[in-house]
């Protein structure tokens, strides 16, 4: 099952109806109670868990997250990338960017120039 949990209505429909098995969510915690769960597409949102705090407890079950920033600027990327997110899809993006990542997940040399410039490497 593919839980989608991004905070914008058009957005989960569009997705919802792109996507077999797939759910829409509203709230964290079935997130974390769901246990046909294999792929998360999210967005960092409000919620009573901070960010960090509530993906390493997605990441803990095992789950795929799919996750849609901003920007390659903002803080969650390096709370994302340290918790073994790798399939970051930034803004501008297509509903084919996000189905693609389903079938095609993010390899580290995609994402590295991301966890070099975090990890302060000059290589």
């Amino acid at each position: 099952m593919i839980l989608i949990f991004t905070d914008n209505e058009q957005l989960d429909r569009d997705l919802s109806k792109r996507i077999e098995d797939s759910r829409i969510v509203y709230y964290p915690d079935y997130i974390l109670e769901e246990q046909d769960a294999k792929i998360l597409i999210a967005t960092p949102q409000p919620n009573k868990y901070n960010f960090k705090e509530f993906m390493f407890k997605v990441r803990q079950k095992n789950i795929q997250v799919i996750l849609i920033l901003e920007n390659d600027t903002v803080k969650e990327l390096k709370d994302a990338l340290s918790l073994g997110i790798y399939d970051i899809i930034f803004d501008p993006f297509t509903l084919e960017d996000v189905t693609k990542k389903i079938t095609n997940p993010s390899s580290f040399s995609e994402i590295s120039k991301y966890i070099k410039d975090i990890l302060e490497l000059n290589t």
